[in-house]
């Protein structure tokens, strides 16, 4: 079966607001419009990777080493079906997307207009079989079978080797407590820093260059959420309206006000939680020795 597939049955590693598999929010996740979500720039780090929260967080390049370590995890557990598998090939971490303040200078040179840049599969080695598709896959990869799973005469996990595997790895290292505060300072402290007076005078000085250019929009985060500005091709007008942002984020300075703002909210945040959050992140740097020690061994 061609290595296409691969695409239509990975399990997901990541909740739909993008947080870690498990539950954390990672510098990544709090880079969206509207936090958490978006994806890692380890090249040249954007605001949301600087905030004060991402000290509690894993960076691109460990939470990719947790996924390589979590394919040699499916690997056994294939080898236990006598099935070989050979993990995609691991590759340099690529720059991703920040928009927590919506489009930058940094993100709008990865993609035209509003639209995020196209995710791309990772890179299999070879083709996978029927077969190991279903073992990897579990019921996701096993072309629609009812009843139970097995391969040679062994159950098959629900979520293949792949997504037991990852459920596996994690448990050693989940803290609910800790993961929901995570997730509560990086969402209150963004919708917070909306609300300060100085940061609503920046939008409107934002709002007032836009008009000058000839666009009407009050907040910097209602162009992303045009629907014309996501479906169909990027149009000249879409392209114009994004340049035009830009330009007005840098004559205002807005990025830079808005990211000193939340900075200052997240701190205030973090030092009632520290301790939790400190729990956060020795279990974090547990994890990624784990997971440095089962590449090691292979």
């Amino acid at each position: 079966m061609a290595t296409a597939l691969l695409a239509t049955f990975v399990l997901a590693g990541c909740s739909a607001q993008g947080t870690a598999r498990d539950g954390a929010v990672r510098p990544a996740d709090a880079g969206a419009a509207q936090p958490p979500g978006g994806q890692p720039s380890p090249a040249a780090p954007g605001y949301t990777f600087r905030l004060p929260m991402a000290a509690y967080s894993y960076t691109a390049d460990e939470y990719a080493t947790i996924e390589a370590a979590e394919q040699v995890l499916a690997k056994r557990c294939m080898a236990g079906y006598s099935l070989g598998y050979r993990p995609p090939e691991r590759t340099a971490v690529a720059p991703g997307v920040d928009r927590r303040y919506g489009l930058s200078e940094q993100d709008a040179a990865l993609a035209p207009g509003y639209r995020l840049p196209a995710s791309q599969p990772p890179a299999q080695a070879g083709e996978l079989s029927k077969e190991q598709i279903s073992v990897l896959y579990g019921r996701r990869g096993s072309e629609g079978r009812t009843g139970p799973l097995e391969h040679g005469g062994k159950a098959i996990p629900e979520e293949g080797c792949l997504g037991q595997s990852i459920l596996d790895f994690r448990k050693d290292y989940e803290h609910p407590q800790a993961i929901e505060t995570a997730r509560h300072i990086s969402s209150q402290s963004y919708q917070d820093s909306m609300a300060r007076p100085e940061i609503q005078a920046a939008f409107q000085k934002w709002s007032a260059c836009m008009k000058e250019k000839g666009f009407a929009y009050a907040s910097p985060m209602d162009p992303p959420s045009v629907g014309k500005f996501q479906e169909g091709p990027v149009t000249a007008e879409e392209k114009a309206t994004a340049q035009a942002d830009v330009a007005c984020k840098s004559r205002t300075d807005l990025l830079n006000s808005w990211f000193a703002v939340e900075s200052e909210i997240q701190q205030t945040m973090i030092a009632g939680d520290v301790k939790v959050l400190q729990e956060l992140r020795e279990l974090h740097g547990k994890k990624v020795a784990a997971a440095r020690t089962i590449l090691t061994e292979g």
